[in-house]
């Protein structure tokens, strides 16, 4: 029990005491203990306090690197315990759990892009609440001009565009840990949780993020789209065309496809069994530019199917997020001994410049 509920425990025993009207010599003496014990308390946080008070002083620079340390100890001791008493410092509490501290939300955040290709080159915005949040962009590909001396300057305004990003909710199922057997085990419980939590969302948002769901998903909205000669295969000529993108769009630009179109890719072949694709062979390059894998892509090169994508995906898809937020309870399993915990993490992601992307489509 930590100091301030002791005295609080202490202040509603002396209360109670001093209800009556009439105390015993044992229930007075029982009261002067109480009193003298809750002095002492509050001497202990005194000294606390001007402690506190005193290296916030003496390190000014790092009160900010103190209160994270703080920060992490208590939620460490809240997944451990559902301790909330020193996190209630820290964080807001509610029924949907607490804000994660900066180390867990690294861990978290790492992991979850190991599970989603589109978070992994989006644009990520992150905010407090889940209020409507409207993100504008603009549009521009016009060219400047050369003048003679007497000239005036004509105008150009770029196309000024907006998209309203909501916040789908997710959650990442409850799930069931003791802490005695990871503790005995020596597992490190924060990369353990993170890695489960950000498993589950990570394939879902990925999921919905690229085929639609809750948000449209981002290959049903693009609109540039080639067609490819054959319903099973690709050539070189079709993934080169695939950048044929405004010069603007292909500084930081990246193809995407699915473990399984990789494969293909690097089977490739030409007549005298060299590889079509052969940077492939030693890196992520495709055509002179980086790729990332999609596991929610179609996994084949089939008739109709969108299986490659090209652009600068950063620029063109957002993804907005809500802080994730972590229930822990002792309670809920406490007749197995056992912790419960749950993620909650908003978010939603939208195009918002479709002009940056193309992508190839299978032959009927």
């Amino acid at each position: 029990m930590n100091l301030a509920a002791e005295k609080r425990e202490l202040q509603s025993k002396i209360d109670s005491l001093l209800s009556k009207s009439h105390l015993t010599a044992s229930e007075r003496k029982t009261v002067d203990g109480y009193l003298s014990r809750v002095a002492d308390i509050r001497g202990t946080e005194d000294r606390q306090a001007r402690l506190a008070e005193e290296t916030r002083k003496a390190f000014p620079a790092n009160e900010e690197e103190h209160r994270a340390a703080k920060f992490e100890g208590a939620f460490n001791r809240y997944l451990r315990g559902a301790d909330e008493s020193e996190l209630r410092t820290y964080a807001p509490l509610s029924t949907a759990g607490v804000p994660i501290p900066q180390g867990f939300m690294a861990s978290y955040v790492e992991k979850l892009k190991s599970f989603s290709g589109i978070r992994e080159v989006a644009n990520v915005i992150t905010t407090q609440n889940g209020d409507p949040l409207k993100n504008p962009f603009a549009d521009d590909t016009a060219v400047g001009e050369r003048l003679n001396e007497n000239d005036p300057v004509s105008l150009a305004n770029p196309t000024f565009s907006s998209k309203m990003l909501g916040a789908y909710r997710y959650s990442s199922k409850g799930l069931q840990y003791s802490t005695q057997v990871l503790e005995d085990a020596g597992i490190d419980l924060t990369a353990y949780l993170s890695k489960i939590l950000a498993r589950r969302i990570g394939r879902l948002t990925n999921s919905e993020f690229t085929n639609g769901g809750g948000p449209t998903g981002v290959i049903p909205s693009i609109t540039q789209i080639q067609t490819s000669a054959a319903p099973t295969a690709v050539t070189v000529s079709e993934i080169v065309n695939l950048q044929n993108l405004d010069e603007g769009y292909l500084n930081g630009s990246v193809y995407m496809f699915s473990p399984g179109v990789e494969r293909a890719l690097k089977a490739m072949v030409t007549a005298n069994g060299e590889p079509v694709f052969e940077e492939m062979r030693t890196g992520r390059v495709l055509c002179g530019y980086n790729y990332v894998l999609n596991v929610d892509m179609p996994s084949s090169l089939v008739a109709l199917s969108k299986a490659v994508a090209f652009g600068n995906f950063k620029h063109a898809v957002t993804i907005r997020e809500v802080v994730p937020s972590l229930l822990v309870s002792s309670q809920k399993y406490g007749e197995f001994r056992m912790m419960y915990a749950a993620m909650r993490h908003d978010q939603d992601c939208q195009v918002v410049d479709a002009n940056a992307l193309n992508v190839l489509q299978q032959h009927a």
